[in-house]
């Protein structure tokens, strides 16, 4: 059972950036963070056009405006298409096609989480039915037909709806849906849901099962679906009714957009960063909501009035001397983020690397090994690692593959109980995740939803000495690369005496300066080119640019 925790919401606006911070018994536990730059775009809804389908990797690519066309997987489309057809043409001008929709009936929602944002959670390629038994005979041959009439349906330069279940990552564009969703209060609505009704399984008195899915069964029009949240259990039916009034008025506007929107373009944004935590967050467990601006203290106060009007008197304006942050003594694990060391009580630390694949985690015991016995050590160490890697990976958003390696343990027993602790931590975080027991080298391998680039990659600025690696190139590699260079290009010249200047970074060109022949000498004697050296502060220590001097061109890359 979760564990019943005091919590905080602390909404700090400083400029132009609003960061929104969860608060579990007085520590940071997650922070969001917006800017200008890098607004959110997970839920908004674009009509898109296809740009390729690529059959062998059962995906489309769509463009839907951004720098990279959006990920479409076979998987993620569901009646859309026909269904958006419907509202800007006539009937008589489309096929008819079936509903190649899920014939699943109404049944339980394995979360609170939007259907978009559960799919996220997949590997990239991998198909619903992939979640259950992989299929043979039959079921292999109707999965092969079913890809193979997707693909056909969806043509280079047709128009679609979608929405977006993952935001760009790196070089990857979006992760996109045509099963669209629109996240309220109290319920998700699925206007292509056909009439299917799911209830969070955390709801989990069968009596009130039946009671809100008899409610709204009875106010949603007919071919909408929904999926009923954790916190519509015991709510009035008021309320409840108010919600999908909300979210019906929103379809109401996205239907009345796309009667003359052309691809690409954006056709619903998703809730402010406020409203959208105060949606996913909000619970009764929440004892204080303080904001440091009046605009978002008003924010807050109309959707609490609406939402939780009981939860009013948890509202304030900050008004201390201190900023928010540091009144509340988390300014210090707000800086923290970007640290790659995090010290534990006990002496010992975790150090976090992130790389092109995955992140990872190696634990140790620093100080604190000396002091007991070298297993009950370990142990202890493992254990208050476990939950603050779990702290962590919640505070910086980290997803994707994370691999632990714990200190080495003798005991299976203890193994055990480091993997039942991390299990158990994982339970009050809100992204999905899967666990492997620790293998026979203490390696722990986790899997948690990513549906956006962590805290670090979004907020974060690379490094202009290293490129991001953490490791800067040693100066007499570059040195070496340069001569290498020289030697290149002096081969290829028909005439001596080329003048050039070369470029380095002023870390390299010291011990160029400090050798005991000066460097343009020996050059000039081994090569017979004038080279003139200059220092470059723009340039990393493992880059140098040669130029032909008469014409000041960058002749780098042709000798290279």
């Amino acid at each position: 059972m979760k564990k019943n925790v005091k919590k905080q919401l602390l909404m700090n606006k400083t400029g132009d950036e609003i960061q929104v911070a969860l608060v579990e018994e007085g520590r940071l536990a997650e922070l969001i963070i917006e800017r200008p730059e890098s607004m959110r775009s997970i839920g908004d809804i674009y009509l898109g056009r296809v740009h390729k389908v690529v059959e062998g990797l059962k995906a489309a690519f769509v463009d839907i405006g951004q720098k990279s066309d959006g990920f479409l997987h076979f998987s993620d489309v569901g009646t859309t298409s026909e269904d958006y057809r419907a509202l800007v043409e006539d009937d008589d001008d489309e096929e008819s096609v079936g509903d190649e929709g899920d014939d699943e009936s109404e049944g339980d929602a394995d979360s609170e989480t939007p259907a978009p944002q559960r799919e996220a959670a997949r590997p990239a390629g991998q198909q619903k039915s992939e979640q259950r038994q992989q299929p043979s005979g039959d079921a292999a041959e109707r999965r092969q037909s079913y890809t193979q009439m997707i693909a056909q349906k969806l043509k280079p330069n047709d128009s679609i709806l979608v929405q977006v279940i993952k935001e760009p990552i790196s070089t990857k564009g979006s992760r996109l849906t045509s099963d669209i969703t629109i996240a309220g209060r109290f319920m998700v609505l699925l206007p292509f849901g056909g009439g299917q009704i799911a209830v969070s399984r955390r709801v989990v008195a069968r009596k009130e099962r039946g009671r809100l899915k008899k409610l709204v069964r009875s106010m949603l029009p007919e071919g909408f679906g929904a999926i009923i949240r954790t916190v519509a259990e015991d709510q009035e039916e008021t309320l409840l009714k108010q919600d999908l009034e909300k979210l019906l008025a929103k379809w109401k506007q996205i239907e009345e957009k796309l009667q003359d929107a052309q691809p690409p373009q954006l056709i619903f944004k998703e809730d402010t960063i406020i409203s959208s935590v105060l949606r996913d967050s909000l619970t009764t467990d929440v004892t204080e909501i303080v904001a440091n601006s009046n605009s978002i203290y008003n924010e807050t106060l109309n959707y609490i009035q609406w939402a939780a009007p009981d939860m009013v008197k948890n509202v304030s304006l900050h008004q201390g001397k201190l900023p928010l942050f540091e009144g509340y003594g988390i300014a210090k694990d707000v800086e923290s983020i970007f640290s790659r060391k995090v010290w534990l009580k006990s002496g010992g630390y975790i150090i976090i690397e992130h790389t092109e694949a995955m992140v990872v985690v190696d634990v140790n015991s620093g100080r604190y090994a000396a002091k007991r016995e070298q297993e009950e050590n370990s142990l202890k160490t493992n254990l208050e690692a476990a939950r603050e890697i779990v702290r962590q990976l919640r505070l910086r958003d980290i997803g994707g593959i994370i691999v632990v390696d714990f200190i080495d343990m003798i005991d299976p027993k203890n193994s055990k109980k480091v993997y039942d602790s991390m299990k158990t931590e994982l339970r009050n975080d809100r992204a999905k995740s899967n666990i492997l027991p620790l293998s026979d080298f203490g390696i722990m391998q986790i899997t948690r939803e990513r549906i956006r680039p962590s805290l670090m990659q979004r907020m974060g600025d690379q490094c202009p000495a290293c490129g991001g690696s953490g490791v800067v190139q040693a100066r007499f590699t570059t040195i070496n690369q340069i001569e290498r260079w020289l030697r290149k290009y002096a081969l290829q010249q028909k005439a001596p005496f080329q003048q050039l200047d070369l470029h380095v970074s002023p870390t390299v060109l010291e011990p160029m300066r400090n050798s005991d022949m000066k460097t343009e000498m020996k050059w000039f004697l081994q090569h017979l080119v004038f080279v003139r050296i200059k220092a470059d502060e723009s340039l990393r220590s493992d880059d140098f640019r040669f130029y032909n001097r008469k014409p000041g061109t960058d002749i780098t890359a042709e000798y290279n």
